[in-house]
């Protein structure tokens, strides 16, 4: 991947990856919250990702930005050759944004200020600390947050591991423990589904180490885990906690769309 240099204008690249850089650095040029998340946000940080077991195409771009940009976006995605949908858009703009390759080739979906799957994460105040892409922190939550993973999620979340410590700090290069304790001692449904698929990363983990990476990813799901549980909660997580699954705790897909 070369170098960008100024903010360009230039027609999308034709692969996915360079893509996803080209954007994130002419979000940068623009001043623009605009941050990477999702599968190609785990490509950008990790390069365990990149490497059998776990290298994998990319079908889709997913950022997420703060409500104070949302006008800017349409005009700074439309000027670097996307196309924006507007029916969706009109209807959903204040939350969520959908763009078009020009060919078709793939789509981008922006999230505004919270990203609402089986639980809610609030990024408000977590857009502006720099980088490409989502702190990783966050990364973390936004995968293990789906009630229903699927086995590419899995695989990043173990990758993510395995190139980052998991440490109470705020180093762009390490997974802040205080940010996930934070959001799941506060939420028992969010705080179960995050255990759940927990466990799943430390087993396929364990199955399917990631080749050449510099920590255990099984070792650090494990302790991060153990954390989760011995972390003091708040009272609405206690009180949750008594109903238990007796009552469905996460969203669906569909009616989070809709």
């Amino acid at each position: 991947m070369g170098d960008l240099g100024p903010t360009s204008t230039a027609a999308p690249c034709d692969d996915i990856r360079d893509e996803a850089v080209r954007l994130a650095a002419a979000a940068a040029d623009a001043g623009l919250g605009l941050r990477l998340m999702g599968g190609l946000a785990i490509w950008l940080t990790s390069p365990s990702v990149r490497r059998p077991p776990y290298a994998r195409a990319y079908a889709d771009m997913d950022f997420a930005a703060p409500s104070r940009d949302q006008k800017r976006i349409t005009p700074f995605l439309s000027d670097l050759g996307y196309v924006p949908e507007r029916m969706f858009n009109a209807l959903h703009g204040a939350q969520r944004l959908n763009f078009g390759h020009p060919d078709g080739c793939w789509t981008i979906d922006v999230v505004i200020d919270e990203l609402s799957m089986s639980h809610k994460l609030d990024l408000r105040g977590r857009l502006d600390r720099g980088g490409p892409t989502l702190d990783l922190a966050d990364l973390l939550l936004t995968k293990l947050q789906v009630f229903e993973i699927n086995r590419k999620d899995l695989g990043d979340v173990a990758c993510l591991l395995a190139d980052h410590e998991v440490v109470d700090g705020s180093a762009a290069d390490v997974i802040d423990r205080r940010r996930v304790l934070a959001v799941t001692s506060a939420d028992w449904g969010w705080c179960h589904t995050f255990e759940r698929n927990l466990v799943l990363v430390e087993e396929r983990a364990r199955a399917e180490p990631p080749a050449g990476a510099p920590l255990d990813p099984a070792t650090q799901a494990s302790a991060l885990l153990e954390a989760v549980r011995a972390a003091p909660k708040s009272l609405a997580w206690r009180a949750r906690a008594r109903i238990g699954e007796r009552a469905r705790w996460y969203e669906t897909p569909e009616e989070v769309r809709h």
